[in-house]
């Protein structure tokens, strides 16, 4: 009777583990070049709280991702956003206020540095070339 329990869970585990690998996520390497054609938003997020970044194209919001308090991260985005109204938008977790880029507009191997302030309200966005340091 072992013996057969033994043998389900194997197949069992066999079974399912293509099926968990298959539905892995691979994140970009570090080091690995985003193409020439993106995007690139670099956050500063120079608030304690943690604030999830969106980017609104065409009134449709994608959230990208968090920004922990006093960190910095980097994100790539799709050209197809460069000719759109783009707007970036940070919202604090377990704040009332939202940091606002406003309308931005920009081309496909640009890079937006988005700058939150200690208050929301003082946060920047600068559009940069990628020949510009």
């Amino acid at each position: 009777m072992r013996r057969i329990r033994l043998t389900v869970g194997l197949l069992v585990a066999s079974a399912t583990l293509p099926l968990a690998t298959a539905c892995m996520h691979r994140g970009q390497a570090a080091g690995d070049v985003a193409p020439s054609s993106a995007i690139g938003l670099t956050v500063t997020n120079n608030n304690f709280l943690d604030v999830d970044v969106f980017t609104v194209s065409d009134g449709v919001s994608t959230r990208l991702g968090t920004v922990s308090g006093n960190s910095k991260r980097t994100f790539t985005l799709s050209p197809s956003v460069a000719s759109r109204d783009l707007r970036i938008i940070a919202d604090p977790i377990g704040g009332n206020d939202r940091a606002s880029s406003g309308q931005l507009v920009v081309s496909p191997g640009q890079t937006i540095d988005f700058q939150i302030g200690t208050l929301m309200r003082n946060s920047t966005a600068s559009v940069r070339s990628p020949n510009q340091q």
